[in-house]
């Protein structure tokens, strides 16, 4: 009886959890899509324990044929207008003879994120070692 109680408590905690790592068998299309939304277009807020709007920043993502354009969005010092900076157009990764997507964003001119956590609210990415959140921008 206790192994039994012992396999639910385990089940029930991995199922908690399962939000926190990617789906098993997304593909790399879907990883797109989410990160794109539907329109094709989504903009990203940045997670950050500030009140100061130039610490705000917005990952824009827009859908070009099978990848996925890239650019970053920080408030001026006056905090009434945007500074838009390009980061390069991405895939979703995936091994040469499946679509399934493994685990990084590969970037045109060799850089790549490492995606932890995504769903069609919540991103988070690992960065040259920094970890960075997102929640989609409503």
């Amino acid at each position: 009886m206790r192994d039994k109680l012992l396999t639910i408590i385990f089940f029930l905690f991995s199922m908690s959890c399962s939000e926190e790592e990617l789906p098993a068998g997304i593909y790399d299309y879907q990883v797109e899509r989410l990160l794109s939304g539907s329109s094709g277009s989504k903009a990203w807020n940045q997670i950050v324990n500030s009140t100061n709007c130039a610490d705000s920043v917005i990952l824009y993502a827009v859908a070009v044929d099978d990848s996925l354009d890239f650019s970053r969005l920080t408030y001026q010092s006056t905090c009434d207008a945007f500074d838009t900076t390009y980061i390069g157009r991405a895939n979703a990764s995936s091994p040469d003879d499946r679509d399934l997507f493994t685990d990084s964003l590969r970037f045109s001119n060799g850089n790549y994120w490492m995606i932890k956590t995504i769903t069609s609210d919540l991103l988070t990415i690992e960065v040259e070692q920094s970890v960075l959140r997102y929640r989609s921008r409503i």
